[in-house]
């Protein structure tokens, strides 16, 4: 542990914690705002107002940034109808490693981009990286061979790992749990609709002659200038915090900062802190949610090969740009149908997190049974699997709520999106030429490894944490949790000042600060 920073946890029932104490430079950035700015806690009625003010400000930039990113993720899966294998002469084996070598690029910034996030302010941060990746979509436009379209399926992958983190941070950053909760469903409705766009798009650059320039290449011209605006917008109107934020008064942004307090967890602290990284490492839960997120994407290998299984059925290029439009239908409605659930329930996150799978189950088992001559009743299986997108996205924004620190906080949602890369590096590798046009073998691996596991994790999860729960409930009624802090101030002299504070402003971890309670 760095000499200066917090230490303070209890291990067992009956142990009275030490106050935690730090240096002031390890403080959470909120600790600096209030010793500039004196505030109540704001009022039920400022504080809807606050809420609304985010919501206002944030939540499009998040909901449309969802949205581009899985239009972007699907440019290849449409490409594959549209020109791209014969304009590359690309064979299956090829196509797939294509899909792969994206979330190989992912999984090797996954680490950098988020100690990036943590160094630098988040908003630029991300707003660099879409300008970068509305430049690599473009570049697609001239490679014409396996080996210059892996070189920038790579590049992709570079940029993109910092996207999902950047929403996930924004988000802890302006709401509470129990709102993150309705937000996040709400975000990945928008994005998982993508189909419906992207489908709607591979239509209409069917009707484009432009001789060499294939309707392809279309596709990549309109994502790529749509992110690149995208980049733009967030860089001018995106806040990187609370405290910076421009359509925030400095009162609002210190009782914007109050009013998530229930979160017991800072909004953000530019110094790596070490200690929080090795104890997110050992903590059994990173690693539950870790082996979540790879289960779970063991089937996230149906994007890039939705088009061309649902061609295979007997349906013409025309059919399968409208048809695949109705997945992000089902996906939108049922992600909206998660966020009501939640937005009225308490505590809910595993339980309809399992309950998504079961569509999951009854596709899987229709894939495997219906016979191939049954090109409805397959394409229904593909169709209601949609809700399969519930429970990525509740168990995603569920890591992040479960860890307090924001050292600790980064690392466990850079661990967790590492698991997302390597299903996503594994599961285009299930589509291998040898198991169509049936695919036998890729749907029960599929139902056991991405349906099945993942819901036994969940509820292991649930059990861990009530376990938890339980333990600080009695350390509580026994007295023993302080909810205060110690800052020590060195001055110029070299004398040293101390000040009690709120514990919320010293960026302890959720082992630290033992009045943090865990979200089921």
């Amino acid at each position: 542990m760095a000499k200066g920073e917090a230490s303070a946890t209890a291990t067992s029932v009956g142990t009275t914690p030490d106050t935690p104490k730090l240096l002031d430079r390890y403080a959470d950035e909120s600790f600096k705002l209030f010793s500039s700015i004196q505030v109540s806690d704001p009022t039920p009625e400022e504080a809807r107002l606050l809420r609304k003010k985010c919501v206002r400000w944030i939540l499009p930039f998040l909901c449309i940034g969802y949205h581009l990113m899985y239009i972007d993720k699907q440019t290849l899966g449409n490409s594959s109808i549209l020109g791209i294998l014969e304009d590359a002469h690309l064979s299956t084996p090829q196509y797939n490693w294509l899909s792969s070598l994206f979330y190989v690029g992912y999984l090797a910034a996954e680490w950098p981009q988020n100690w990036a996030l943590q160094r630098f302010p988040v908003a630029r941060w991300l707003a660099g990286n879409l300008f970068v990746w509305g430049c690599i979509l473009l570049l697609h436009i001239p490679c014409n061979s396996f080996a210059t379209l892996a070189v920038v399926r790579v590049l992709l992958g570079l940029a993109e790992a910092c996207i999902v983190p950047a929403f996930l941070l924004t988000m802890s950053m302006f709401f509470t749990y129990d709102e993150q909760a309705v937000l996040m469903p709400l975000m990945w409705a928008c994005g998982n609709s993508s189909p419906v766009t992207s489908g709607l798009l591979s239509y209409g650059v069917l009707w484009i002659d432009t001789g060499s320039f294939s309707p392809w290449k279309w596709f990549y011209v309109i994502t790529g200038v749509l992110t690149l605006l995208l980049a733009v917008a967030v860089w001018l109107w995106l806040p990187n915090s609370p405290l910076t934020a421009h359509f925030l008064t400095p009162k609002e942004r210190a009782q914007a900062v109050l009013r998530i307090k229930e979160n017991h967890s800072g909004i953000e602290q530019k110094h790596f802190k070490r200690y929080q990284f090795i104890e997110a490492l050992k903590d059994p839960k990173t690693w539950l949610f870790f082996f979540h997120a790879w289960s779970q994407e063991m089937a996230n290998g149906i994007s890039n090969q939705y088009s061309l299984i649902i061609k295979s059925f007997g349906f013409t290029t025309l059919q399968t740009t409208l048809l695949g439009c109705v997945s992000g239908i089902t996906a939108f409605f049922s992600l909206l149908i998660a966020a009501l659930i939640l937005s009225k329930t308490k505590n809910c996150r595993a339980w309809i997190s399992v309950a998504a799978y079961v569509p999951c189950v009854v596709s899987s088992a229709m894939l495997l049974g219906l016979p191939f001559s049954n090109r409805w009743g397959l394409l229904t299986a593909i169709w209601i699997r949609a809700p399969g997108g519930i429970p990525y996205s509740v168990v995603m924004v569920w890591a992040a709520n479960c860890s307090a620190g924001h050292t600790k906080k980064t690392t466990v949602i850079a661990l967790y999106h590492i698991g997302y890369g390597l299903g996503n590096i594994l599961s285009p590798q299930l589509f291998q030429q040898q198991y169509k046009p049936r695919y036998i073998v890729t749907w029960a691996v599929i139902l056991g490894v991405a349906v099945i596991l993942p819901s036994f994790i969940i509820l292991a999860l649930r059990w861990y944490l009530v376990r938890e729960n339980k333990r600080r409930d009695q350390l509580a009624a026994q007295g023993v949790i302080r909810e205060v802090g110690v800052v020590t101030h060195v001055e110029e002299d070299g004398s040293k000042t101390e000040e009690v504070v709120d514990a919320r402003q010293l960026d302890l971890t959720d082992r630290e600060n033992l009045a943090f309670r865990y979200v089921l």
